[in-house]
């Protein structure tokens, strides 16, 4: 359909070519006026249904702006076709004769047009032009963003599909895609329903008589999910107890914080039985990634007071990011080194499998020593720039060299990531492009110290030192398939508890750490695997006692098949004792 030239006409001249077409009277000059706003309705009818498009850009097509003087050209590009009659319609009866089709009964507002359509209306002037996707973090979410969103379908309260058009009363309305509003509502974290159940007793025996509760609902007092979301706020979100107490008092509905542990504690010890399996399957993965953080415990903190000066007094939280056929996260905190919880989970590796790859940032606290065997030692490429960006002020030339050498690795590694490449053809693409950079990088520095253009003392010395010594570690993603650039994913992990320790301080004592660990641990792998951790949390309390008998069954990535129990579980207790310095393991796992 070619585009029509829009035509302007006053009201009262409609309404003589119309009472003149009812009586057969247009004569040739009439009939050549009626044409071109023949052309024109159908082209806006078409225009309001299939684009959409909002009253005020329509305004603008048909007249111009408002300063406009010039007489106005149609846009060029031609508008999709109109759609065809639905079935049973009458000859020559159009849908949406009208645009009041829209509702039945009155015509769509600009704003519930500009609903309709997520961002915009099509201009049929800008017509097979690419749309710009919007900035990030500009305009808003689509309805299908919302999966979550309790849908509720408002039908007309006068018109059905089927029925005769009130606007011309020739056509009649089929159904199209719902107008879609989305409303959002305030609620609390903790909602609480209050049932009044009425009693009758006999006057006569004192037989009393109680009403049930409604149908689905269960004696319980706090359900499951309840439970699930208060481990989630607290320990993903990094919600204090106390503030989550703070804002249910403000909305009428008291949670102390002593009760909201007493509910979070159960999940934890459901929890520990998949964390205790997890310890056992993360250590049989080909790449770990280790960082640790500070950590503060209140009862090791006071017994610091009696301990030795040659104690150890340090409290970390440790995390261990394991890749391989699963991706798992494990968190630790008390007084062992990074370095230690890596020994305890390379205990339970097993012996056949080829040493692990291991990626760190090169402290001495994160080296294992108990099996320094059963790792391949990698080092973080990051840490080592990092050294160089602190001191470019001073050695700009020097530092802008390693700087825009590193920066080529990262390119090349961004090019191997688009292309979706193998391990295999990752290395090989490494070391075509970035082994010539690291090889000439590496000649150059050792240059340096040969000619004594560097003060071995200086930072900038200890800079190019540290990269020198440590070199075979820093490079090998150019002789090993798989092995990582940085360290970044495990400090990306680590930011949880960094969370958590900035909003909740600190733990009351080694136990509630551990309940922090296990739930941390779960929530963040399943985070990794795509799995909704209150989902999965959630099924774990629902079918406790499967969970206790089998937990290799109830891993997040194969929960879906896993086997509903049959049996009552068994009543939620305590986790085992903590093990102190050799590792917070529980019981072995075979």
């Amino acid at each position: 359909m070619s585009q029509p030239k829009p035509e302007r006409i006053e009201a009262s001249e409609v309404e003589r070519l119309i009472a003149l077409a009812e009586q057969g009277q247009l004569d040739a000059a009439d009939q050549r006026r009626v044409a071109p706003l023949l052309r024109t309705l159908v082209w806006l009818q078409h225009t309001l249904l299939e684009t959409r498009i909002s009253l005020a850009k329509l305004k603008r097509l048909l007249f111009g702006k408002p300063t406009e003087k010039a007489p106005r050209k149609p846009p060029d590009d031609p508008p999709p076709d109109p759609p065809p009659d639905p079935p049973n319609d009458p000859p020559g009866a159009h849908p949406g004769d009208d645009a009041e089709a829209h509702t039945g009964d009155a015509p769509l507002s600009d704003s519930d047009a500009k609903t309709t359509t997520a961002t915009s209306a099509v201009d049929p002037g800008t017509a097979g032009k690419p749309d710009k996707p919007p900035p990030p973090g500009h305009g808003r979410l689509g309805a299908a963003d919302y999966p979550g969103a309790e849908v509720q379908f408002c039908a007309h309260d006068q018109l059905v599909p089927g029925a005769r058009c009130p606007a011309c009363e020739r056509g009649r309305l089929y159904a199209m895609g719902p107008l879609v509003r989305l409303r959002f509502t305030g609620q609390p974290l903790v909602a609480v329903t209050r049932y009044d159940i009425e009693r009758l007793r006999c006057s006569a025996c004192g037989a009393l008589f109680v009403a049930h509760l409604p149908s689905g609902v269960s004696s319980e007092r706090y359900d499951t999910r309840l439970k699930v979301m208060l481990a989630l706020a607290h320990y993903h979100l990094g919600l204090p107890f106390h503030r989550i107490e703070a804002l249910q008092q403000m909305l009428g509905l008291p949670l102390p914080d002593a009760t909201q542990w007493d509910l979070v504690e159960p999940v934890a010890d459901v929890g520990y039985r998949i964390y205790n399996h997890l310890l056992w399957v993360a250590a049989q993965q080909a790449l770990i990634y280790q960082d640790d953080t500070g950590a503060r415990v209140v009862s090791l903190i006071k017994d610091n007071q009696s301990e030795s000066a040659s104690a150890r007094k340090a409290i970390y939280t440790s995390v261990l990011r394991c890749v391989g056929e699963q991706t798992i996260c494990l968190f630790f905190t008390g007084r062992q080194h990074a370095g230690e919880n890596l020994d305890d989970l390379l205990a339970l590796r097993d012996g056949a499998l080829a040493p692990m790859l291991w990626m760190s940032d090169a402290l001495a606290a994160n080296t294992p020593k108990q099996h320094p065997e059963r790792v391949v030692d990698l080092n973080c490429l990051v840490h080592a720039r990092r050294q160089f960006v602190d001191i470019q002020d001073f050695f700009p030339s020097q530092c802008a060299r390693v700087i825009t050498a590193i920066a080529t690795v990262y390119h090349q590694e961004a090019q191997c990531t688009k292309a979706a490449l193998s391990p295999t053809q990752r290395l090989t693409a490494h070391q075509t492009h970035s082994a010539p950079v690291m090889d000439a990088l590496k000649g150059w520095m050792e240059q340096q110290f040969a000619d004594k253009q560097v003060e071995p003392n200086s930072r900038l010395g200890q800079a190019f030192n540290y990269m020198l010594k440590r070199w075979q570690a820093l490079t090998g993603f150019l002789r090993i398939p798989g092995a990582p650039l940085d360290n970044n994913l495990a400090e990306q992990a680590l930011k949880l508890s960094v969370r958590y320790r900035n909003n909740s301080l600190f733990y009351k004592n080694q136990h509630g750490a551990f309940v922090g660990d296990v739930l941390s641990s779960l929530i963040e792998t399943c985070r990794l695997n795509a799995v909704n951790p209150i989902d999965y949390l959630s099924t774990l309390l629902d079918n406790r006692s499967a969970v206790f008998a089998n937990p290799a069954e109830w891993l997040p990535w194969n929960c879906q098949d896993a086997p509903t129990a049959s049996a009552q579980a068994p009543p939620l207790g305590h986790f085992p004792p903590i093990l102190g310095q050799t590792g917070v393991f529980g019981v072995a796992v075979p």
